[in-house]
């Protein structure tokens, strides 16, 4: 019954123990003669501006990587560098791509990194419902690519159409954008990636999303993935609560069904920023529109046009997705906001009506 305590206590002291080698290791590498940074620099106070980045080749040792972020002035001795890494068995397992380091990167820091592959991508979160110039303007931000570059190679990807599933373009219309066809995620970039690089990734995306069997249950239906995506960036641009995705993607393929027009507020939103002066004032998604936005004349605009705009208006995801394909079984044509973020809807006109007066 006392063999567990024991056990524990040897554990104990053998951890203890490794750690005090380790350290001690750590004092004699960061302590041996060729190692002490002149002043200012052991205390991380850094004196060039912005990061150094260090490109890792398969193959590298780490003796030619030692001496590669020496010479980049990143850290203090190469040697210190490579005995450390045989010290904790990473010798064989430093990880080759790209890294962004700091002036005064302590040799633990480096060897840690470059052991557990942590390169220097570009981590960026694209959310659901953003139109190409968003993103477009988001991945600038982020650092990932010029925001014109991108814009650039989307267009000249969505004409040749090359190195993109077939399948996910078969129902796309040759002219229309990619607006739509890139999936909202969150990415990392590597550093190296060029706009058309980063424009592919994001259609990969989507194309392994949208998958075989979500293909064969949208065409069961009667719907081309095209379709699809234009249905499924309304409902991401009209849904607030996640759970209503499904009810408003009834809604709208029940008024398709029926003939009746869309009539949905996003699609005019989309339209209007071909207005001259209409993004600069008000964005990309002028909040209150007006009885003669609703009038404005464009293929987008759901109220003018029958049928479904010619494309997506936002770029959906999974979620708004799989709503169209799988929508709620209701008779709903209707639905009017309630101020809370959520619906409500209505089968006929005259309960519509109602909602509208209760609501607004």
């Amino acid at each position: 019954m006392n063999e567990a305590p024991r056990t524990s206590f040897l554990k104990s002291v053998l951890i203890g123990v490794s750690i005090a080698a380790i350290a001690v290791a750590g004092w004699v590498i960061y302590a041996s003669p060729g190692s002490v940074p002149s002043s200012g620099v052991r205390l991380g106070l850094a004196t060039r501006e912005g990061p150094v980045y260090i490109v890792v080749q398969q193959g590298d040792t780490a003796a030619d990587i030692g001496a590669r972020l020496e010479a980049a002035e990143i850290i203090d001795s190469a040697t210190s560098f490579e005995r450390l890494a045989t010290i904790i068995g990473a010798e064989s397992r430093l990880s080759a791509g790209e890294y962004e380091f700091l002036e005064a990167t302590s040799v633990l820091d480096a060897v840690t990194r470059l052991r557990d592959g942590l390169t220097s991508a570009r981590v960026v979160t694209v959310r659901e419902g953003l139109r190409l110039e968003e993103v477009a303007k988001l991945l600038e931000d982020r650092g990932v690519v010029n925001a014109n570059d991108f814009l650039a190679a989307a267009n000249g990807i969505a004409t040749s159409g090359s190195n993109i599933d077939a399948d996910l373009l078969a129902s796309r219309p040759r002219a229309a954008t990619l607006e739509g066809y890139l999936y909202p995620a969150t990415y990392s970039f590597p550093r190296s990636s060029d706009a058309t690089q980063v424009v592919l990734t994001m259609i990969d995306s989507l194309a392994t999303r949208l998958t075989p069997e979500l293909r064969a249950e949208a065409a069961a239906q009667g719907l081309s993935i095209h379709q699809v995506l234009i249905l499924a960036s309304i409902v991401e641009r009209e849904a607030v609560l996640p759970e209503e995705r499904e009810l408003i993607a009834s809604v709208y393929l029940n008024r398709i069904e029926d003939g009746m027009p869309l009539q949905a507020d996003p699609t005019v939103q989309y339209a209007l920023t071909q207005r001259p002066g209409s993004v600069v004032e008000f964005g990309y998604w002028k909040r209150a529109l007006t009885l003669q936005d609703l009038q404005y004349d464009s293929t987008y605009n759901t109220y003018v046009k029958s049928g479904l705009p010619p494309g997506p208006i936002a770029n959906p995801g999974i979620d708004s997705i799989t709503a169209v394909i799988r929508p709620a079984q209701t008779n709903y044509l209707f639905f009017v906001a309630t101020g809370n973020g959520g619906h409500a809807f209505a089968e006929t006109y005259d309960e519509h009506l109602r909602n509208v007066e209760r609501y607004q």
